[in-house]
């Protein structure tokens, strides 16, 4: 994947977890909710979820450090 795909793939994620905070979504019960949905798919590859799992929770992660918790 490129770069810049990646960097907006990222800024995606981060957009979509801001607005469902400000919806009042608990980020964490939504981020083991995914990657839940990932695990019990076997159409996703072990490896790409456990990859995928990471980014989510890095993601969700770093809207504490933005100054965005609620």
């Amino acid at each position: 994947m490129s770069e810049d795909r990646e960097r907006v793939l990222r800024m995606a994620l981060k957009a979509v977890l801001v607005a469902a905070q400000q919806l009042y979504v608990d980020i964490d019960e939504l981020s083991e909710a995914a990657i839940q949905s990932m695990i019990n798919d076997k159409a996703y590859e072990a490896d790409d979820v456990a990859d995928a799992s990471v980014a989510i929770e890095v993601a969700a992660d770093a809207l504490d450090f933005d100054g965005v918790e609620g």
